[in-house]
C-alpha cells in the first residue's frame, strides 16, 4: 500500500443535477466526509453497548481560490436541482473517486493577510458510489 500525496487530488462538479462533469481548477483542499448513523440497542443486563447502523451521512467541504471569469461553483450552488460532484484523491489513480448528486453551498472569503477564497460544502442529494 502506497502513500500518496494531496497534491495530485482533483474536484470534479456539475453545474446543475443533468449537467456534465468539470474539473475545478484552484482548489486547495476538499474533504469528505461518510460518517454512518447508529442507533443504541444496548438492553438491561447487557455487559456492554450495542449498536446498529443505519444510513451513510455523506458530506464535504472544499476551498477553492477565486476565479473572477468562472461563476460554476456559485452556480452549483444556485441550481434548483443540485449538482453532480467526483472526488479524486490522486488522479495518478484515476479508477479510484467517489461521485454522486449533491446540494452544495458556497461562500466568499477574502482578508487582509489572505488570498480570496470559495469555501463550500456539499450533502448527498441522492445515492454515490464509490469505484
Amino acid at each position: 500500500m502506497a502513500a500518496h500525496h494531496g497534491k495530485n487530488g482533483a474536484l470534479y462538479m456539475s453545474t446543475s443535477g443533468t449537467g456534465p462533469l468539470a474539473y475545478v481548477g484552484q482548489v486547495s483542499e476538499f474533504s469528505l466526509d461518510m460518517a454512518v448513523d447508529d442507533v443504541e440497542t444496548s438492553a438491561l443486563g447487557s455487559k456492554n453497548k450495542t449498536y446498529v447502523q443505519g444510513l451513510a451521512d455523506i458530506k464535504g467541504t472544499f476551498t477553492a481560490f477565486w476565479n473572477e471569469v468562472d461563476d460554476s461553483l456559485f452556480d452549483a450552488a444556485d441550481s434548483p436541482d443540485g449538482c453532480k460532484i467526483a472526488l479524486y484523491p490522486s488522479l495518478l489513480q484515476p479508477a479510484r473517486f467517489w461521485s454522486g448528486p449533491a446540494w452544495v453551498s458556497a461562500s466568499l472569503k477574502s482578508g487582509i493577510s489572505a488570498a480570496v477564497t470559495v469555501d463550500g460544502t456539499f450533502k448527498a442529494n441522492g445515492a454515490w458510489v464509490r469505484a
